[in-house]
């Protein structure tokens, strides 16, 4: 597959006050293998190359590589259970973020009725980056419901909570004090943002949506919408992001 998108984030510099928009576009080329569905154990894989470039803050703009082996298992009926180690190296402008993820994935999938699925997932992020400011550990745990509504054409919704470390900001391009909030937390300077980080632990909810459509034989387009919130001693940071996209299946 082979594809290009674009999108917008209200918040790349996760400020609990204020925040700071811009928007992106990227390309990526990837392989998927699925399960046959022959057998009741099989295994899966998938890998990435990508890269995009942000407008505004051109410190994020970034290039990746993503792979993940699997093993798939169909433990009742339609019912899927896939576990997927993966690994991901990314590189940005800013080097400081410059990063290599190790985790896991554990999901599954069952089909209600003809047209729908109901769909749950764990996810263990180890992420290194080259400034430990920007490094975490994360537990995710989510769910979603999907609807196939024509042969080519589905939505999702979906709901995500996870606990680990982030770093967050005080949406201010200055220095100065922060009247004692983030004392004794890790904190640096960004040159990307302009201002102090800070990590810590928080605790994350986001909403999304999913669509995607056929558009011709091995033409797809999609659309995804992210509210999320999180929170940590710092205070609680808000964005909302979205992309659209086209691929190219063959």
């Amino acid at each position: 597959e082979a594809g290009g998108k674009g999108g917008f984030d209200s918040n790349v510099n996760r400020a609990v006050t204020g925040g700071e928009s811009d928007t992106y576009a990227g390309g990526f080329l990837s392989y998927s293998r699925e399960a046959s569905g022959e057998t009741r154990l099989d295994w899966t894989l998938s890998a990435s190359l990508g890269a995009n470039v942000f407008f505004k803050n051109g410190g994020l703009s970034n290039a990746y590589l993503t792979v993940s082996p699997g093993a798939n298992l169909f433990p009742y009926l339609n019912w899927t259970l896939n576990v997927s180690p993966f690994v991901q190296g990314r590189v940005f402008s800013d080097s400081d973020q410059t990063a290599l993820a190790l985790g896991v994935k554990i999901g599954m999938k069952q089909p209600l009725g003809k047209k729908a699925y109901l769909g749950e997932y764990y996810v263990f992020t180890d992420s290194r980056a080259n400034e430990d400011v920007y490094s975490y550990k994360e537990n995710a745990l989510g769910v979603f419901l999907g609807i196939n509504w024509a042969r080519a054409f589905f939505t999702e919704a979906g709901y995500e909570y996870s606990h680990g470390d982030s770093f967050q900001t005080l949406g201010t391009t200055s220095t100065a004090s922060t009247g004692g909030r983030g004392r004794g937390k890790q904190q640096r300077f960004s040159s990307a943002f302009a201002t102090e980080v800070f990590k810590e632990k928080v605790d994350r909810h986001s909403l999304g949506v999913l669509a995607g459509i056929e558009l011709a034989p091995s033409v797809f387009s999609h659309f995804s919408y992210t509210y999320a919130t999180m929170k940590g001693d710092l205070g609680t940071s808000t964005s909302h992001t979205g992309s659209i996209g086209l691929s190219y299946h063959f």
